[in-house]
């Protein structure tokens, strides 16, 4: 008698999970779907990458609810977006999509929601900035920024001290800083 109660006070989503119930399942997809595929949209994806991510999280919610790995209090949708993002964060960091932007700050996308036109524009001029900076700077910032390593396993790597990378590093940002009216479209405003 005690498992009916405790089963009773279960919310209706989490029960449905657990009886492989189709109409949950679309209800979940319904309300949190919208919220993941604009997130992948806004972050290098397509609408194809979006269901893939979000229906891996699917999954992963109803494994948790029919393993109880996942309290039945949570908020399903908040717990969709977290699995998805995740996903779709680990696809851009794998090796393919190493150059693609991040947008981790939701403020920043909801700004950019309406600037779909000209975020290729923006990434072209982005990626003409990087092409220009030299091959030194690229091989340090692309192995401290995208490839994780840290200074000290860059500077074995290139056969100098720590510091020598530290400051290649900073006048490498410094430049990319220079160019920073050029990459965000800013250079017929400029006085």
């Amino acid at each position: 008698m005690e498992r009916q109660t405790h089963i009773a006070t279960e919310p209706a989503w989490f029960q449905g999970l657990r009886r492989n119930d189709a109409v949950t399942l679309r209800a979940l997809y319904k309300e949190s779907y919208p919220a993941v595929k604009r997130y992948v949209l806004q972050n290098s994806g397509t609408a194809s990458d979006a269901e893939d991510v979000f229906q891996e999280a699917v999954a992963v919610l109803w494994l948790s609810a029919k393993e109880g790995r996942i309290n039945p209090a949570a908020d399903p949708g908040g717990f969709l977006y977290q699995v998805a993002k995740n996903k779709w964060l680990d696809v851009l960091r794998s090796a393919a999509n190493r150059h693609m932007k991040v947008v981790h700050d939701q403020r920043e996308l909801d700004q950019r929601v309406d600037e779909h036109d000209d975020i290729d524009e923006r990434l072209a001029r982005l990626r003409g900035v990087y092409d220009k900076l030299d091959d030194r700077c690229r091989a340090v910032l692309d192995q401290f920024y995208f490839e994780r390593k840290d200074l000290a396993t860059i500077a074995a790597a290139m056969g100098v001290e720590e510091e020598s990378i530290r400051t290649i590093k900073y006048r490498c940002m410094m430049k990319l800083r220079a160019f920073r009216r050029s990459i965000m479209g800013e250079e017929n405003n400029a006085s």
